[in-house]
């Protein structure tokens, strides 16, 4: 068997094994699924209100996929787009809690656009934006002093890990390895605490967030604890309108992921109009270690071509064209552990050990 015939067969193994397991859990939303719009339109006959409504909820969930993917900084720069334009850009959506009248219709729905034609109108309009997904932050929901996922707190942060972020947010399963670890995290813990948890989950960070009643509203304490290091703020979250328990923490938490996001996007937003290419070595120590080098080159967004130049039985030369800036290509490459270094000649090569560099070209961490 030839090296092509064996880093052949061990793709088709690894996209099988891909295919037949992926269905087994559930995901969370991507960037460009938009959950849970609710519409409500009026119009001089019942197609003619779904019509209204079903345009109304579009251009919702797209100035919701434009402020994922851009820093607020831009978001008063939102490029307007036109029924006509915005239609074919949704590839798909589903309607629920349909409801209508001969004069009225409202509904919950669901939008899925197309990311290439999402992608076409920021970069014509010459939007930076980003695509690069950070690592997740592990939330730990406490109420008082105890994680109780059954509270409005903790069904709140199981409700934002299934919206789409750039830095996704996730919660523990809560199974028994869980609840140990659990057991010994407050406000007060350190990275040496969190770390088995954080590396259980794949997580680059852990936000231990606490909330209680405060007056009439939610008092929230947060720890956001790094490898470098930890940050803590507090704030109070008052109801609005008809609000219930549930509404105002989940307000408060989706608030609380969405600032998350900011200093990544910002740090990560690409000028599309910046192209460049780098001939970069890889060294591994067998073909699956190859494929798996491969497959997280290709999951990054900023590589738009990856040309194999050489390939033997231990090394690669690749070129990697790719737009933006080469730190943020590290950043994101360092998002899937590959680490881009340069040494003193200016050669690069791509590695899979973090520590290959004085300095961690992931150093970016949400």
């Amino acid at each position: 068997m030839t090296l092509r015939e064996a880093v052949l067969a061990v793709v088709a193994t690894a996209a099988l094994v891909f295919v037949q397991t992926a269905p087994a859990s559930a995901q969370p939303a991507d960037l460009w699924t938009v959950t849970n719009v609710a519409v409500d339109a009026t119009g001089a006959s019942p197609s003619a209100a779904k019509d209204a409504a079903l345009s109304k909820g579009r251009q919702r969930a797209w100035t919701e996929v434009f402020r994922r993917v851009t820093p607020s900084t831009q978001w008063q720069a939102q490029p307007p787009i036109t029924d006509a334009e915005l239609e074919p850009m949704v590839k798909s959506f589903d309607i629920s809690n349909e409801k209508h009248s001969s004069t009225r219709y409202l509904a919950t729905v669901t939008y899925v656009f197309n990311p290439s034609s999402v992608r076409s109108a920021l970069r014509k309009s010459g939007t930076q934006f980003s695509e690069s997904k950070a690592k997740p932050v592990l939330v730990v929901a406490l109420s008082g002093s105890a994680w109780s996922p059954e509270s409005s707190w903790g069904k709140a942060w199981s409700a934002q890990s299934q919206r789409g972020r750039l830095v996704p947010v996730t919660v523990p399963r809560g199974d028994d390895q869980d609840r140990a670890a659990l057991a010994t995290i407050s406000t007060a813990a350190d990275w040496a605490v969190v770390k088995p948890l954080a590396d259980r989950y794949g997580a680059s960070s852990v936000l231990v967030a606490t909330a209680g009643k405060s007056g009439g509203g939610l008092g929230v304490n947060l720890a956001h604890i790094k490898p470098d290091g930890r940050t803590a703020k507090n704030g109070t979250y008052a109801p609005q309108g008809a609000e219930d328990e549930f509404a105002l923490a989940n307000r408060a938490a989706g608030t609380i992921a969405d600032s998350l996001q900011e200093d990544w996007k910002r740090t990560t937003s690409v000028d599309y109009g910046q192209q460049a290419s780098l001939n970069v070595g890889i060294t591994f120590n067998s073909l699956a270690e190859w494929v798996a080098t491969r497959r997280g080159l290709e999951s990054v967004k900023l590589i738009q071509v990856l040309a194999v130049e050489e390939l033997n039985m231990r090394n690669a030369r690749v070129r990697l064209d790719y737009v933006g800036k080469t730190d943020q290509l590290q950043t994101a490459l360092s998002q899937t552990n590959l680490y881009l270094i340069s040494d003193a000649q200016g050669n690069w090569t791509l590695s899979r050990n973090a520590g290959a560099t004085a300095a961690n070209p992931g150093s970016v961490v949400p």
